[in-house]
Order: C-alpha cells, then structure tokens, then sequence
C-alpha cells in the first residue's frame, strides 16, 4: 500500500495549510499584526500603535477672548493658510485634521502663495512618511493667527483636530 503522505505535492499542501492555520489564529480583530500569542512582542506593537495614534492630537487653543494683548496684537500682521485633510494608511484612518501655514505678512503679494507652499511641502512630507492617502476636504486663507482662525473652524465643527501650525517665514 501507498502512503498518500510520501507525495511531495501533498506534504508541501499539507504543510502550507497548516502554516495559514496557525497564523490566523494569531492575528486578531481583521489585523494583519500579530497581537496575541507572543506577548513581549505584542506589548512593543501595542506602544508602538499608541504612539502612532497618538500622532494626530489636539493642541489646546486659547479662546478669542482669553487672548492676552500682546497676543491680539500680534496676530494683526498675520496671514494664514489652511487646509482641512483626510489622512488614511493601511493602519489609521484620521478624519477633518486642520493643518495651518502662518506667516508674517510684509505687505508682498506672494505672501499667501509662500504660506500656502509650506502646506504643499508638509503634505508631501506627510504622504513620504507616513500616509498612503490624503485629501484635502477644504482649503482656505485668511488674515490674522492661525489660532484664531483655527477657533472659528472649531466653532463651527468640533470633530476638528489640530495637527499643526507650521512657521512659514522659516525655510
């Protein structure tokens, strides 16, 4: 009698399903990362992860009216640039993140375009590094601070988050 377990065509199918078995069973809730059965490792990928969401964050912004003078002041020489944006990767999916470009503004006329270069330059480096997709919801600029601005967005829409202010008199 023939053993059925001798053909090599069998013994590598068999080996294959068992192999698939095995790692299904360690992959949890759709996740193509391990998160149960090896627990030193699971415990990185879980801080890992945390920090990871944790990237996209609210930065507390001071009320119009708890603005000291010298801030008010301030804000008056000001343009802003901002864009609303949808941030997906194969892992997170972030919703309405504000990213803002403020920059002194001297009076030139490409003033708004170097603000809004500075988003150009973040996004790219946003897609480089850690996003698959972004898209921009809504784009606009505007007179004043970027607090300021990003306020009157929150105001209007609380599901906003913050993901920066960037400097566009720096290059």
């Amino acid at each position: 009698m023939i053993d059925p377990y001798m053909y090599p065509l069998t013994r590598i199918s068999f080996a294959l399903s068992l192999c698939l078995a095995v790692q299904t069973g360690f992959a949890g809730q759709s996740s193509v990362r391990p998160v149960t059965g090896i627990p030193f490792i699971s415990a990185g990928i879980e801080k890992l992860d945390s920090i990871l969401s944790n990237r996209v964050s609210v930065i507390e912004v001071k009320k119009e009216s708890a603005l000291t003078p010298e801030e008010a002041n301030s804000s008056a020489g000001k343009i802003c640039s901002c864009q609303v944006l949808n941030l997906a990767s194969s892992n997170y999916d972030h919703r309405y993140v504000v990213l803002l470009a403020e920059k002194k503004n001297d009076g030139s006329a490409n003033a708004f375009t170097v603000a809004k270069n500075r988003l150009q330059k973040e996004k790219k480096h946003l897609k480089q590094m850690f996003y698959d997709k972004i898209q921009v919801v809504s784009e606009m600029q505007g007179t004043g601070s970027c607090k300021a601005m990003f306020y009157l967005l929150r105001k209007a829409d609380v599901s906003l988050q913050l993901y920066e202010i960037l400097n566009a008199d720096i290059n």
